[in-house]
């Protein structure tokens, strides 16, 4: 997008002048003086509404007798400064917009003018606009740390004591991305006071707001917490939106089941799979797994061996595309290491962690490489795990503590003082 420039009152008139070759008292007629054309251009006085209609009449008038065509209006002549800057802001997000899904650096280019211009013309409204489609841009983009960062930007500019829709949308997509990129107490931080701090919430906000909160208890492994917050939604929640209900769902089953209410547990996830077509494997590959872990922890391995045999028979056609890919495989590791398979958990590891790191999702990847190391004896194979775990933790600007003390804890017992040496000099940057 071009650079764009305020054109102040003054440099309108002299720009106009040059324009058609006229002298100030040639635009000043008989109506006003020249000195207030003067007093205009150098600053001394300001653009009337009056002074632009008498102005435009003069410019007509000499575009009658010198043959010229005039383009200016008294429109033209009154947008003040602010109102420039305010068209110029809407043409930045216009662009943003419409290069949110571009490859190239063209958003970024964008984004930078438009900062620039915000940093002399900070209009609010339009700063929040902007910096929240940046921060849909490197959520889009897996860069969560980028997106927050714009998010932030976002909920300063808007203020966050005046509750507004486009507030609620902000916490609620600055809430997502904090629990992409594992900032948990941060998004509870947030649900929290979108649920204490704001009256007369639709219900699609307090379903929302609430069922993240829980899904960061779940994380966290506060699974009793998670729980109470789906059963303050799940009497508002519509079967016929069946994403979202799939969803709250699923999560009370993992939650239960993680307390050990197993029957229950299992007889939620049949439920639900009942309720599945045909199109999504993803989701009912996502059940059956769920209902084979059940069954792990009960220790029935007649229930284990049939509920996995359909898994592994659906697995193959699963579509790259699922937002479960990485998820599913990861699973999937875990139940053949389960049964002590490890050359088969190995392999569904390296698929999980290779789909992780393709989108990005840094988290996850910190949670394979980890149980990775638990089915992996050769060194060469410890080496590009430390690798990665390397490279996550410089991507994240924070030390994987567990895979560190993992890595570690497997170079000490093999005697390699080399690799520890190394392993402790990269965590003492982070310190």
């Amino acid at each position: 997008m071009k650079k764009s420039r305020i054109v102040a009152d003054g440099d309108k008139l002299k720009s106009i002048r040059k324009k058609y070759g006229l002298k100030q008292d040639e635009i000043s007629g008989n109506d006003i003086t020249r000195n207030l054309i003067s007093e205009i251009e150098t600053g001394a006085a300001n653009m009337t509404k009056k002074t632009a209609e008498i102005i435009i009449k003069n410019l007509k008038e000499m575009a009658s007798k010198k043959g010229f065509k005039i383009t200016e209006t008294v429109e033209y002549l009154m947008e003040n400064q602010i109102v420039q800057a305010t068209k110029i802001l809407d043409n930045y997000i216009t662009e943003l917009k419409k290069l949110l899904i571009f490859k190239d650096d063209s958003f970024i280019e964008t984004l930078r003018d438009a900062k620039s211009f915000l940093a002399d013309w900070n209009i609010n409204e339009k700063a929040t606009t902007i910096y929240e489609v940046a921060g849909d841009y490197f959520y889009i983009k897996n860069e969560m740390y980028e997106s927050i960062m714009y998010y932030e930007k976002a909920l300063t500019a808007v203020g966050k004591l005046r509750p507004s829709q486009e507030l609620l949308q902000i916490f609620s997509k600055i809430t997502k991305a904090y629990i992409h990129s594992g900032e948990y107490n941060k998004a509870i931080e947030n649900t929290t006071f979108v649920i204490e701090h704001f009256d007369n919430l639709s219900s699609v906000d307090i379903i929302g707001f609430n069922y993240n909160r829980a899904w960061t208890y779940y994380l966290l492994k506060k699974y009793e917490l998670a729980l109470a917050d789906i059963d303050k939604i799940e009497k508002l929640l519509n079967k016929n939106d069946t994403q979202t209900y799939f969803t709250i769902l699923d999560t009370k089953a993992i939650c239960l089941k993680k307390i050990e209410r197993y029957d229950e547990s299992i007889a939620i996830y049949r439920s639900l799979l009942d309720a599945l077509n045909d199109n999504q494997l993803d989701k009912k590959l996502a059940l059956h797994i769920n209902i084979t872990e059940a069954y792990m922890a009960l220790s029935d391995q007649d229930r284990i061996s049939k509920e996995f045999t359909i898994v592994q028979r659906e697995l193959p056609y699963l579509n790259s595309d699922s937002q479960y890919e990485a998820d599913i495989y990861f699973e999937v590791a875990k139940i053949y290491e389960y049964l002590d398979k490890k050359e088969e958990a190995s392999k569904y590891y390296i698929k999980a962690k290779d789909v992780s790191k393709k989108k990005k999702n840094y988290v996850l990847l910190n949670s394979i490489l980890y149980k990775l190391m638990n089915v992996t004896t050769m060194t060469e194979n410890v080496d590009l795990i430390k690798d990665e775990v390397f490279k996550l933790s410089t991507k994240q600007d924070k030390l994987t503590d567990k895979l560190i003390y993992k890595l570690m804890n497997f170079y000490i017992a093999n005697n390699n003082i080399d690799r520890v040496k190394e392993i402790n000099n990269f965590a003492l940057q982070f310190n």
